[in-house]
């Protein structure tokens, strides 16, 4: 259920290793990570609702659904607020913990 826990985590370490490569301070790599895990699981989530969409109401076809389809967060499904609220959980509260502790 709660796999974009570690999809984000893991894009966020990476983000930090890449920062600590170029010398950027913890907590900005670390936020900067937040961000960035946060980002692909919600895009994730608007891509699963388009294709929700298309499979409903577009008979198979992109061409018919608006450009607002998966941006409409109150007509996902339960399992994807849920696993989209965890993963940004997750995030922020790893960078959040690495700053209270410098």
């Amino acid at each position: 259920m709660l796999a974009h826990v570690p999809i984000a985590l893991g894009i966020q370490i990476i983000c930090w290793l890449i920062g600590r490569s170029f010398r950027v301070p913890t907590h900005a790599s670390l936020w900067i990570g937040a961000f960035a895990g946060s980002a692909v699981c919600v895009m994730r989530e608007i891509t699963q609702r388009e294709y929700q969409w298309i499979e409903a109401f577009g008979h198979g076809r992109r061409a018919f659904m608006p450009s607002y389809a998966g941006l409409q967060v109150w007509e996902w499904n339960q399992h994807s607020l849920e696993e989209t609220a965890a993963a940004i959980f997750a995030v922020v509260i790893l960078a959040a913990a690495v700053q209270l502790r410098r």
